[in-house]
């Protein structure tokens, strides 16, 4: 569940959202934005949701995460999250283009470690950071940022990305890159590395498709955003209903199911022994709701 960087819901909304997914039995809710900690209402809305006896993690940049957070997050049993870190200091404040960002993620992290949750980083990948994947991983073991995990997101035309696309845009041979980067992490220093998004594995070589954790969007989670609108990801076009107008029931088994029809996949996709849902529908520029991955023609 998502709230707008650039309008807080009132709290009286996000618990009628949570009472709708509640009503339809989901159990696990990831919390996220925007930045879900600059919600004045956040530790509420955690109480709130753990009263509910959701299974509760977060998506966050860290930089609003202390000791204290850490230890309201462990009163109500929230055990992982994911931390999003852009590169090294001088990449990645490049960036966020704000001073300070990386110390303060860094300290998120370092909270959240020591606080005994469990943190995997989110490294988006863009043609500014992709080289420093490896070089990234390096400096957090080194300096005793004991991370399991780390997880490279696609680039994808939206938000800020959107601008000057066709520039900005991972071509194939960047990904090859990345992937290779992820090998020398796991072997390296015995951190998974994976690809945290979908790819068309049957453009990828074999030795890297155990690299690709793949895409449930709309089949194992959906995104909600602040005003209840359901989507299949957060990053995906258009909304299948709002759940304060209509039951998620009906919205997730009657207005998904074309999606989860893949009838709109190309046929070669839906005939694949390498079945990868034709890859990531949001890298499309342009895509809409329905379309396959950007490097499928």
């Amino acid at each position: 569940m998502g709230c707008s960087s650039a309008e807080h819901p009132s709290l009286d909304q996000v618990v009628a959202i949570l009472k709708e997914l509640a009503r339809a039995e989901v159990f696990e809710v990831r919390l996220f934005g925007g930045e879900f900690f600059t919600y004045p209402d956040w530790a509420r809305v955690i109480e709130i949701a753990d009263s509910m006896d959701f299974f509760l993690s977060f998506v966050s940049n860290g930089t609003h995460i202390d000791e204290k957070v850490v230890r309201k997050m462990r009163e109500h049993r929230i055990k992982n999250g994911a931390i999003s870190l852009h590169g090294p200091k001088s990449v990645c404040e490049n960036i966020t283009q704000v001073p300070g960002s990386f110390e303060a993620t860094i300290h998120g992290i370092r909270s959240c470690l020591e606080g005994g949750l469990n943190i995997s980083i989110l490294y988006t990948l863009t043609k500014e950071n992709l080289p420093f994947m490896f070089e990234t991983c390096k400096w957090l073991k080194t300096n005793s940022i004991d991370i399991d995990e780390i997880n490279a997101g696609r680039l994808t035309p939206y938000g800020k990305a959107r601008s000057d696309w066709e520039k900005n845009k991972l071509l194939f041979d960047d990904y090859l890159n990345a992937f290779s980067q992820m090998e020398r992490i796991r072997e390296e220093l015995g951190i998974l590395a994976n690809l945290g998004d979908a790819f068309p594995l049957c453009l990828l070589p074999k030795k890297y498709h155990g690299f690709v954790v793949g895409c449930w969007q709309g089949t194992g989670f959906g995104h909600i955003d602040y005003m209840g609108n359901v989507r299949s990801c957060s990053i995906a076009k258009g909304s299948y209903g709002n759940i304060l107008e209509t039951p998620l029931t009906e919205i997730w088994t009657k207005k998904l199911a074309h999606f989860r029809s893949l009838k709109w996949l190309p046929e070669k996709c839906r005939k694949c022994d390498n079945f990868c849902g034709g890859g990531c529908s949001a890298s499309q520029y342009g895509g809409g709701m329905y379309a396959a991955d950007e490097f499928i023609a």
